[in-house]
């Protein structure tokens, strides 16, 4: 077998603050061979196609994107550039149910860039992993943050977290107990 193009997308999250997330994706396609662009009809070198670089900053519990901004870095037509602040349309969306096709209505289809909508989908996922991760964490002495969950975030994702399964039982229990705590903060 010959490699001949390659897509790898990564996704970082960091804590920005008390209940703040700092998201940065990247989207990045290879090509090893040279390859005929067909839309601006001409050959091209072997590299990279596309560099695309998102980022959100998403407020927990509610993983709320407050600040959206996006990069093309490397594109196989400088038209592309025309769509990539089509990203701002997210600022204001909460990542839950139904916010796949929330995503290609404001940004999906004609009106942006398919590889940037693949990546801020991505990013979704992540994010809700990020959450777990910024609550879940050691820090020093202190008890570990209690989880403010969306439970209905969980529901029926995957079999893990299906409705009559006893995982989403549990998180259920967690999260009213955490509810119930005072500080909001478990041992």
């Amino acid at each position: 077998m010959i490699r001949i193009h390659s897509r790898n997308i990564s996704v970082d999250t960091y804590e920005a603050g008390e209940d703040r997330l700092l998201l940065e994706g990247t989207l990045r396609d290879d090509r090893f061979y040279p390859s005929y662009f067909y839309s601006a009809r001409k050959f091209v070198d072997a590299g990279v196609i596309h560099l695309i670089v998102v980022r959100f900053v998403v407020t927990l519990p509610s993983l709320l994107i407050s600040e959206a901004e996006a990069r093309m870095e490397a594109v196989p037509n400088e038209i592309c550039q025309e769509v990539r602040d089509t990203v701002r349309k997210l600022d204001g969306l909460r990542i839950h149910r139904g916010f796949r096709g929330e995503v290609m209505r404001r940004m999906g289809g004609k009106t942006g860039c398919l590889h940037m909508t693949n990546l801020v989908l991505a990013m979704a996922s992540a994010a809700v992993q990020g959450q777990w991760a910024y609550y879940s964490r050691k820090r020093g002495e202190a008890p570990v943050k209690s989880p403010k969950i969306d439970a209905g975030l969980l529901i029926d994702s995957c079999w893990l977290w299906r409705e009559d399964g006893p995982y989403y039982r549990r998180i259920l229990q967690l999260g009213k107990e955490g509810n119930e705590e005072d500080g909001g903060e478990r041992d």
